[in-house]
This record gives C-alpha cells, sequence and structure tokens, in this order.
C-alpha cells in the first residue's frame, strides 16, 4: 500500500503486469486497499485491466468489491473510488453487484444489477 514504493518501481521499468501474492498484479492489490491514488498511478501505465488472479479467479475490480467489505482498509479506503476508475478505464463489469453499499451504486451507475 505504498505509492511512492509503486511509483518508483514502474518508472524504473518494473513490468506493471508482474504478479506477486495469489499472482495478483500491483491494480489487484491496489483495489484491494481501495488506494485510488495508487490505482491512477498504475492506470497510467496501461496495465491489463481484467487479468484474473490465480487463486480467486477475479480481476482487480473484483479485489475492489471484495475489498469493500473484508480488506484491511474497508473503513479508510476509497472503494467506490478505486472501482469508478477502473471502469472508467475499460475495465469489464462484474456479472452482479457486490461490494458495499458506495460501490454498489457505483456499479448500478453502469448498469450492474443484482
Amino acid at each position: 500500500n505504498n505509492v511512492t514504493a509503486v511509483r518508483r518501481m514502474l518508472q524504473a521499468g518494473w513490468p506493471v503486469d508482474a504478479r506477486g501474492q495469489h499472482q495478483g498484479t500491483a491494480l489487484h492489490w491496489a483495489a484491494f486497499h481501495g488506494n485510488l491514488e495508487m490505482v491512477a498511478v498504475i492506470l497510467t501505465y496501461r496495465p491489463p485491466l481484467d487479468l484474473p488472479d490465480a487463486d480467486h479467479h477475479a480481476p482487480p475490480i473484483g479485489w475492489a468489491t471484495f475489498g469493500s467489505e473484508h480488506g484491511w482498509h474497508r473503513e479508510t479506503g476509497d472503494y467506490a473510488g478505486v472501482v469508478r476508475a477502473l471502469i472508467r478505464a475499460g475495465a469489464g463489469l462484474p456479472a452482479q453487484l457486490a461490494g458495499t453499499e458506495p460501490v454498489m451504486a457505483v456499479l448500478r451507475e453502469h448498469g450492474v444489477r443484482g
């Protein structure tokens, strides 16, 4: 959840699609933490938006919806902002509503139904 470190690694040429724990990318983890600033930095490097991780089989938007309810920063993260940013960047929409009410409101704005 360290924006400065992620920014520096990407500036140094670290691959934006590099995978870590659960085979999630930095974008997966930024979304899980509701870290809108980090998501914005990563999006400038044109990451894959719909790449599923290996364990949960979810793209970053799925990690954001899950994180909004169960994440370590669910009380402080901007999950609705993250979901909105991912959709604006071209991420696919989830098949059904999930997440906290603010997250579901964003998804409803884009036509996702229960």
